[in-house]
């Protein structure tokens, strides 16, 4: 009895210690090292989202071969019901217990099948028509679930790792700066990649002989024949790559000339002609040296192609024309296989961050012991008035982003006209005017999600949300009217623009934690998973939403592509750069306006609830 009682009393003993343990590490500070550790799981999700965003539609149309009205549809279809998986996924984490606690876990068993799935997503299985049409449905679908499975635990990690609103918010900073690093990384990896592993050149030409012949078609024109032939042949059928005669061109004349291939065998010449002041394939007319790729399955038939031995290179310019030839090669670009080993390579690199996420965090906050329910979780989340405002906040920030970012292109190349090139002669790149707008976009991000812990410490969360809303707002209905030759005003809005959007992602972030210390508060238990599903709900609704948008209003406005836009479609693309993102930032700042956790009564709650927890 004596011993019964004795290890009772040690028993209690050390629960009250574990007690206080847990209180002291629920209150402790982050090391630096446990919030890049958090930071690397959204530099993961935020590497393959890149990918998807940047790369699947072009992939399923030019590559896998898919129609884009199927897959315009797949994308609706599938991200609608991943949006209400979220939620089940959340619900799933609140009642998941091991030793390394609810949400981390997901982390670990997740991490290899994300990498896996991600790379069968980009797989080009030989298949028919339907066959194809089926495996990009499980494909993506199994992607985007297992997004989710893996996205909203993490996510809601940052409610359990501190009950320190301040600290939550210095974690959701450093979490997107480490998701736009990711995406940088994917920017920055992603091409070079896919040329090591993709493309193949098969002779250079710059120490073959030139043979300056006369043209006999055109009298004023002369031709210039280089005297190799190629030796090497195309490691793959045609239908796995593509020929492309490639070359770097300099030249100001406004001049037509044509680059191409002579066959010895049917003794012809097979011509591309770029037109008089037309620039195209690369080629700018300004002095400026442009990389052209020409494919030549779009200018000869499979017999000429079919022994590359019998080809000659051949450029036929005007007397009076200049032209600079540099680096000329032939090149075979095997899509499927440069972008499914570009995509391994990444899916490692991003296996590995979940990996140190997991490693890196620790869960802190316990939430009050009590036996839930399913209906009783859902019972909370839907007197959580914080939680669907921030929801609405949500869509309206990534509608926001998204249109901005699927008409930019649009933008450039048919208001501002010609995706012109602008060249670093320090380091000796030539960037397109578009790519640079996107680095700009991304880094004044990065410069955003770092001001938002210094900004909202002083004026609070919501009022810092709510005002880079309504700056973003103001900015995007003048961007409307910028001329099309400002270019650098045009840089400088867009620069403007993106910080004020950077900022609100680490708030929105932090807010979902404070909405679930909310509920806890209000209602005894606590629905972390549950909660924090709106934050990748809120994401796939707002991309679903921008995207689908974007096409309509294209569509709307009389876009044709690859044509000179009517003044009404460029009208319609300018205001999807503006006025329309411009709805979207006002009902975000609305929302935030209406939004009731303010930083004092937060304070209250989480004084409230280490009182309980101590209990």
């Amino acid at each position: 009895m004596r011993k019964s009682f004795a290890f009772l009393k040690c028993k209690a003993f050390i629960e009250r210690a574990n007690d206080i343990i847990s209180i002291k590490m629920a209150t402790e500070k982050l090391s630096l090292k446990e919030k890049i550790g958090y930071g690397f799981g959204d530099a993961a999700s935020s590497m393959f989202w890149k990918l998807f965003s940047m790369y699947l539609m072009f992939f399923y149309t030019d590559i896998f071969g898919i129609s884009a009205a199927v897959v315009g549809t797949m994308f609706l279809i599938t991200r609608l019901w991943d949006a209400a998986f979220d939620p089940l996924v959340g619900i799933l984490g609140d009642r998941t217990e091991t030793r390394w606690g609810k949400f981390r876990p997901y982390l670990l068993w997740v991490a290899i099948p994300f990498g896996l799935i991600g790379i069968l997503t980009f797989s080009t299985p030989s298949l028919g028509v339907t066959g194809k049409i089926v495996y990009a449905y499980v494909t993506y679908s199994l992607m985007m679930m297992v997004y989710s499975l893996i996205n909203v635990p993490y996510a809601s990690l940052m409610g359990v790792m501190t009950p320190d609103s301040k600290e939550r918010t210095s974690l959701a900073t450093f979490r997107f700066i480490f998701a736009f690093g990711g995406s940088f990384l994917v920017l920055g990896l992603f091409q070079p990649l896919f040329d090591k592993f993709g493309t193949e050149t098969y002779k250079e030409f710059s120490n073959s002989k030139v043979i300056e012949l006369k043209d006999s078609v055109n009298k004023a024109s002369k031709i210039y024949l280089w005297s190799n032939t190629l030796q090497a042949q195309p490691s793959k059928s045609p239908q796995d790559s593509l020929l492309f005669l490639c070359a770097k061109v300099t030249t100001k004349s406004k001049e037509a000339f044509k680059c191409g291939v002579f066959d010895t065998k049917s003794n012809e010449y097979i011509w591309f002609e770029f037109k008089q002041n037309k620039d195209t394939l690369g080629l700018t007319r300004d002095g400026v040296s442009g990389n052209i790729q020409i494919r030549l399955s779009d200018i000869a038939t499979n017999t000429n192609l079919s022994d590359l031995s019998n080809l000659k290179i051949a450029f036929a310019i005007n007397s009076n024309t200049e032209v600079k030839f540099e680096k000329i090669a032939i090149k075979e670009i095997d899509y499927k296989s440069g972008t499914k080993k570009a995509v391994m390579v990444i899916a490692v690199i991003a296996v590995l961050f979940f990996l140190f996420t997991f490693l890196w965090t620790r869960e802190r906050v316990k939430p009050i012991t009590e036996k839930t329910s399913l209906k009783n979780d859902l019972k909370d989340l839907g007197k959580n008035g914080p939680w669907f405002i921030l929801l609405g906040a949500g869509i309206a920030a990534i509608f926001f982003n998204s249109i901005r970012d699927g008409a930019a292109i649009y933008y450039f190349k048919y208001y501002i006209q010609g995706q012109n090139l602008i060249t670093i002669n320090s380091i000796n790149i030539t960037i397109a005017l578009s790519t640079l707008y996107f680095i700009l976009g991304q880094a004044a991000n990065i410069v955003g999600v770092v001001l938002a812990k210094p900004v909202s410490d002083k004026i609070g969360k919501k009022n810092t949300f709510m005002l880079a809303m309504l700056f973003a707002t103001i900015l995007s209905i003048a961007f409307y009217w910028l001329d099309r030759s400002n270019v650098p005003l045009i840089f400088v809005f867009q620069v403007l623009i993106s910080i004020n959007a950077g900022i609100i992602f680490p708030l929105v972030w932090s807010m979902y934690a404070d909405a679930a210390d909310y509920s806890e508060w209000k209602t005894g238990r606590r629905a972390t998973g549950l909660v924090f599903s709106a934050s990748s709900m809120s994401q796939k609704f707002g991309w679903t939403i921008g995207g689908a948008l974007a096409g309509w209003l294209l569509g709307y406005y009389g876009f044709k592509a690859n044509v000179i836009q009517s003044e009404q479609a460029q009208t319609g693309i300018r205001m999807m750069l503006s006025f329309f993102p411009a709805i979207g930032a006002l009902l975000g700042a609305f929302f935030m306006f209406i939004y009731p956790l303010k930083e004092s009564f937060m304070t209250k709650i989480e004084g409230e609830l280490a009182e309980r927890r101590k209990k």
